[in-house]
């Protein structure tokens, strides 16, 4: 069984952006270096790795870029640029891919923010230049924010997105109906694809079961399909409910349950195929 998992994080646990890591989260309160994931991913047989951004600043894209440079096992960086300065945010990322080969993606971290935020015209017009750089959007938003994704979707055809975090519905609440319609009413776009990943920290973190986590998977199946889903763990956010071996194997038991489903593309190749191709061409 091959795996690639397309969402992880490395940090220095220091200063205002790690402020959200607060002394009842104190698993996770520390720093995570590449030597940490590596062991950990070596340990669950883990092939390849996507190392996604954490702080909402070029440097530490430049950062991770420089030590995926030196790493065999992470093969891409999904890394931050100011995309609300619009066009002029195609400059920030046409430097950063004449420095590094290894950037395949931006995201800006949208959770949070207003959802009107997403169909700003400055905004769309930076989104807009993270694809005609050839990169992919990864949409890090919440369930509120699925219907205006969906119309800056619209106007981005020619470009790949990946919708984190199957757009964090909250399940210890039990948040589902209005989640599952506006996810499909995403996918039903071509150029939209969906991580299984952060799912164990939507959920109670003391207390989830596999069994109020799997419609959640199921619905992602049946909106985007076999071929436009794909793994991450979201390690290290992951250790607030689950161990690395916990996550995949909820995971790959999910799988066995639907052995119609390639497991194989869920968990290696469709992940392959978005970030390594680009980077070859």
């Amino acid at each position: 069984m091959r795996i690639f998992d397309s969402h992880n994080h490395i940090w220095r646990c220091e200063g205002e952006h790690f402020a959200w890591i607060t002394d009842d989260l104190k698993v996770i309160k520390r720093d995570f270096s590449i030597s940490d994931l590596e062991s950990v991913l070596a340990d669950n047989k883990v092939e390849k790795s996507v190392l996604v951004q954490a702080v909402p600043e070029i440097w530490e894209t430049r950062e991770l870029l420089d030590i995926a440079e030196a790493s065999d096992t992470v093969v891409g960086v999904i890394g931050w640029v100011d995309v609300t300065k619009g066009n002029q945010v195609g400059e920030d990322i046409a430097s950063l891919k004449q420095s590094y080969s290894k950037l395949c993606g931006i995201r800006y971290m949208s959770q949070g923010l207003p959802p009107e935020h997403l169909m700003e015209s400055q905004f769309v017009e930076g989104v807009k230049q993270v694809g005609n750089e050839g990169l992919i959007y990864e949409l890090l938003i919440t369930t509120a924010q699925l219907q205006q994704a969906t119309k800056l979707v619209s106007q981005c055809p020619d470009m790949t997105f990946i919708v984190e975090h199957i757009a964090k519905p909250a399940i210890r609440d039990g948040e589902f109906e209005q989640w599952s319609d506006d996810l499909h009413t995403l996918a039903a776009y071509p150029n939209v694809h969906c991580k299984l990943s952060g799912i164990v920290t939507e959920a109670d973190f003391a207390s989830w079961n596999a069994s109020e986590i799997t419609p959640y998977m199921d619905a992602v199946l049946s909106a985007f399909g076999e071929n436009r889903v794909i793994y991450g763990s979201d390690y290290p956010v992951c250790l607030l409910a689950a161990s690395y071996p916990q996550v995949l194997t909820l995971v790959t038991n999910w799988l066995n349950d639907n052995p119609e489903v390639s497991a194989d593309k869920i968990l290696y190749s469709n992940a392959e195929a978005l970030y390594l191709n680009p980077l070859t061409k």
